[in-house]
């Protein structure tokens, strides 16, 4: 009798375990939410950047500072205009590689006073070129204090 009781407590002990953590982590999904972007195409960095970057472009100037237009003839083959005084753009860039190289933004949550950027690297056979992967996004402004920090998928 002592015996199913103690086995009563303890698996008790655990349900009640077991749904705190429960709700405790649906607490930490209800604070963070997707924010909507637009993956900005048809353009190509100027720098040479030696590490992982993520820079903030919050005009014009700064855009063309760091990337030149690559229009191209036939459909979609206008840079994507972005409009400043409503959006802004973040670059999301690698150094130099002569592997071949996908990249892309897969979300971009608002977690707290940050802005986490998950994104997509996959990198496979030695190339004869080099090339700098990137992307740029563009977000909402008012957006445009946060932190970004990044995350990679590895799925």
């Amino acid at each position: 009798r002592e015996y199913i009781m103690k086995r009563i407590i303890l698996a008790l002990a655990a349900v009640i375990m077991l749904l705190s953590s429960c709700g405790s982590n649906k607490a930490v999904v209800n604070s963070s939410r997707e924010i909507n972007f637009m993956e900005a195409r048809n353009y190509f960095h100027v720098g040479t950047e030696k590490r992982l970057t993520i820079k903030k472009i919050l005009s014009r100037a700064s855009l063309e500072k760091e990337f030149g237009e690559a229009t191209f003839m036939g459909k979609g083959g206008e840079p994507t205009k972005i409009d400043f005084n409503k959006k802004f753009a973040i670059a999301f860039i690698l150094p130099q590689t002569n592997r071949k190289t996908v990249l892309e933004p897969l979300s971009l949550t608002l977690k707290g006073k940050q802005l986490d950027l998950l994104y997509k690297l996959e990198q496979g056979k030695v190339q004869t070129y080099f090339t700098q992967p990137f992307f740029l996004i563009v977000v909402d402004k008012k957006y445009a204090d946060y932190n970004i920090v990044e995350s990679r998928s590895f799925d």
